[in-house]
This record gives C-alpha cells, sequence and structure tokens, in this order.
C-alpha cells in the first residue's frame, strides 16, 4: 500500500508542479487576490439552424458559500495561492505520518525543488505581464506562505547526492593500454582492472538543502523588492546621484569637472526634485496598496520598508552633498534661493517618505 502511495504522489508532484504550464488565469496576479472571476468560454449551439451557428459568451464562476463565512474567506486565500504551491502542501500534508519519514523527506525535498523554481517562472511571467512590484511580491508573499507552511512537518530538507564521476577514465585507460607488465589476474591490489576502476571512476558527493535554497531565495526575492521599490520612490533623483558619482569617480578634479557639467545645473537640478516630488504621492500609495494586498502581516511590511527607507534616505544624504559641493557659487546656475528651494525638496522627499513608512 505505501509503494503505491509513494508512486501516486510522485506522479501526482511531477504533473502538478515539476511540469506544470501556468495558463493566463493562473497568472492573473494581482487579479486573483482582487476576487476577479475566470472568464470561461462557452459555446452555445442553435440546433434549430442548418448550419449550427456558434456563439461565445462570457459566464463568469460563481462562489459558493457565504462570503462573510470564515470558511470560504480561507478557501478564496487558498485558492489563491499559486496552483504549484496549493499542490504540494496538498499531497504533503496528506502523505505526513502516512509513509516513513525518510521517505516523506525526499518526497518533501525534491517537491519544495520544483515548487521553488516554478515560483520563479511564474515571476518572470508576471514581470511582462503586470509590472515590476508585482512580480516581486508575488514571490515574497509565496516564499513566505511556504516556509510557514511546512514548518509544521518539523523536517530538515537535506541531503546528500553521490554522483560516478568519468572524467579521468579516458586518462586511466591510456595508461592501462601502455602499460605492458600490467596484472589481469593478480589477486593484490595492485591487479591492473582494479587499478583502472581506481584512477578512472570516482564518486562525487555533493550537499543538498532546499530548506537553505528556500531561504537564499526569500532573501534574494526580499532585496530584489527593495532595490526597485527604492529605486521607484526615487525616480530620478536617483539618476542624478548616479551621474553625481560617475562624474566624481572618473577625473582627479572631481570637483570642478562636477560644478560644470551640465546635469548639475542650478535649474535642472531643481526640475528634478521638483518632478520627483510630482510624482511621489502616487508612487507611495501604489507601494502601500500593493504591499496591503499581497502580505496581510503588518509586520512583514513594515520589516520590508525599512530597508527601502534607508536605501532612499541614503540617496538623499548623497545628492544633498553633491549639491552642496556644486552650489558654492553663483554660476552654473545655481544663487541662494535655487539652493534654498533644492533642500527644502530634499527635506520634503524625506519627510513624506518616512511618514508613509511609519503607518505599516
Amino acid at each position: 500500500a505505501q509503494e503505491r502511495l509513494i508512486f501516486c504522489a510522485n506522479g501526482a508532484l511531477h504533473k502538478e508542479v515539476a511540469r506544470f504550464k501556468p495558463t493566463i488565469n493562473d497568472l492573473n496576479y494581482p487579479g486573483k487576490l482582487l476576487g476577479e472571476e475566470p472568464k470561461v468560454s462557452i459555446i452555445i449551439e442553435d440546433e434549430s439552424n442548418s448550419n449550427k451557428k456558434k456563439e461565445e459568451t462570457t459566464a463568469e464562476a460563481k462562489k459558493e458559500g457565504d462570503p462573510n463565512d470564515a470558511v470560504a474567506a480561507q478557501l478564496r486565500v487558498y485558492e489563491s495561492w499559486f496552483p504549484p504551491m496549493r499542490s504540494v502542501l496538498r499531497i504533503l500534508s496528506k502523505i505526513f505520518r502516512v509513509v516513513e519519514p525518510r521517505v516523506f523527506e525526499d518526497i518533501a525535498l525534491s517537491s519544495v525543488q520544483s515548487c521553488t523554481k516554478s515560483l520563479k517562472d511564474g515571476s518572470v511571467h508576471i514581470l511582462r505581464k503586470s509590472g515590476q512590484i508585482h512580480a516581486d511580491l508575488f514571490l515574497v508573499k509565496h516564499l513566505l506562505i511556504l516556509r510557514e507552511q511546512l514548518s509544521p512537518f518539523d523536517i530538515q530538507l537535506r541531503s546528500v547526492e553521490r554522483q560516478l564521476d568519468f572524467s579521468e577514465a579516458g586518462r586511466a585507460v591510456t595508461r592501462f593500454l601502455a602499460n605492458r607488465n600490467r596484472r589481469l589476474f593478480s589477486m593484490s591490489t595492485e591487479n591492473a582492472l582494479i587499478t583502472l576502476l581506481r584512477e578512472g571512476v570516482s564518486v562525487q558527493e555533493s550537499s543538498v538543502d532546499s530548506k537553505r535554497d528556500l531561504e537564499d531565495c526569500l532573501r534574494s526575492a526580499c532585496n530584489d523588492f527593495i532595490e526597485h521599490t527604492s529605486s521607484t520612490l526615487l525616480g530620478p533623483i536617483g539618476g542624478f546621484v548616479d551621474q553625481c558619482k560617475n562624474v566624481a569617480g572618473s577625473t582627479s578634479s572631481s570637483a570642478d569637472a562636477l560644478a560644470r557639467a551640465p546635469f548639475t545645473n542650478g535649474v535642472v537640478v531643481k526640475g528634478v526634485f521638483a518632478s520627483a516630488l510630482q510624482y511621489l504621492d502616487g508612487e507611495l500609495e501604489n507601494v502601500s496598496k500593493q504591499m496591503n494586498l499581497y502580505l496581510e502581516n503588518a509586520a512583514t511590511q513594515g520589516i520590508l520598508l525599512k530597508p527601502v527607507v534607508r536605501k532612499v534616505t541614503r540617496s538623499l544624504e548623497e545628492a544633498k552633498r553633491f549639491i552642496g559641493e556644486v552650489s558654492q557659487g553663483e554660476d552654473n546656475g545655481w544663487d541662494l534661493e535655487v539652493r534654498s528651494d533644492v533642500l527644502k525638496s530634499i527635506e520634503e522627499y524625506e519627510a513624506k517618505v518616512k511618514i508613509a513608512s511609519s503607518k505599516k
């Protein structure tokens, strides 16, 4: 019975996870989180018409259960998960404590590897369809759920894989053929055939740790979100800081070169910060909205936002330092009024970002 169960579990995981091909509805993020229903195409045949013309209509799948029912609400949350992850958690929960612990851990190890790869691939598709923030938050959300749901199983998800290495086989055969005094029938360790096998074939061991790989993938996904979100919030200010760094690091007389650069002109810099401030409120609102949609836990949102605020603040400090270097005189479009306006914009920018993050 166990063998049949293991065979069925491996077959289901291979079909629903390893060979999973997502449909448009599977990748409908953030639509699935917003409760959008998948549209189903239905063909209606008119039997009275001899030509049997086909008419295509759209029907929305109806939800069952009371929307206020906690069970129905939990079911909707479950249905919003990416299908491969649902399959992995469903199958593992069914075979847990039914099969032997070692067998269960082997199945869990391979399925978590396949699930992680499937989530990464899904994130790439969502990036093309919905944008960067949705791709980042999709991956962070599902990896957090996967890690949380695996914790009750109390498994290590670690194994050592052994493979035969034939990379030295060619040289070993050459030495074997070149040795005219080879002893083929010797019963000692100097037997030529034993020497050939010992020199030509070796065993390579590699450690596989799916739990560590899952943590690394989650860390990488969080770092990507932090990097992309801070870049989005900075807008053109990030480009200005990067240009200043390039000029400052490329010449020996960096202060003079920076002061004469067209992009450090007082009017240009003032326009950069004015433009960034104009779009900041909308970007902050969008980030907050999407984080609330993907991450229900306010503490998790706060943990992700703190590094974003630090990166934005650091870039604004660098911008302030570069502006202090290029706005000493009244050359290149700078005067006291322009300098004051730019510094006020930096302070306002920083205050808005910190206020938005403090609400989490």
